[in-house]
């Protein structure tokens, strides 16, 4: 590369003038690299700032993930995280209800989940007789609340009332007898 072609390169890498970039040469005896580091120093060339890239999002998530994992290795975390399960199984029960309705789907009778999961504990069979004497009267049993309250979960409960393959009417009963 003759001078004239590495006064030009100079030029167009350090952005500099034609005089600039010829004296700087000069005084480095033509060597390009020393001579972009003789304008560096001068500072009339600026230093690359350091690129980085980060998704701070992805850093958080990753420290919560973190942060959650090492409170599982303690037992206080550990027991902290069940009695969490525990409050929210309860506040779902407590949201969602089973109820007993008519034929008509006219509502007789609501209680919350998590009441009646405590009350048939100390009288299960007391509550296991009124649910069957209910079932015998014509009655029927849905679940109505924002997490289990759907038709699917109903649609379940009258297939186990009136049989698989049923429509789930009480007039399958009928037909069956």
């Amino acid at each position: 590369m003759d001078n004239l072609e590495m006064i030009e390169k100079l030029m167009e890498k350090a952005n500099v003038t034609y005089e600039e970039a010829k004296g700087v040469l000069e005084s480095v005896k033509w060597n390009l690299l020393d001579a972009l580091i003789a304008l560096e120093k001068e500072g009339k060339i600026k230093t690359p700032e350091p690129a980085s890239y980060t998704t701070k999002q992805n850093i958080n998530e990753e420290a919560e993930t973190i942060r959650k994992n090492k409170n599982l290795e303690t037992f206080g975390g550990v027991v902290k995280s069940i009695l969490n399960w525990i409050k929210d199984v309860i506040v779902k029960g407590m949201n969602n209800s089973l109820c007993i309705v008519d034929v008509k789907k006219q509502k007789y009778f609501s209680i919350p989940l998590t009441l009646l999961v405590l009350f048939m504990i100390p009288a299960f069979w007391l509550v296991v007789v009124l649910l069957a004497i209910e079932f015998f009267c014509g009655c029927s049993f849905m679940i109505e609340g924002p997490d289990l309250g759907t038709d699917k979960v109903n649609d379940f409960m009258e297939k186990i009332r009136f049989g698989r393959g049923s429509t789930g009417s009480p007039d399958d009963l009928n037909d069956r007898k």
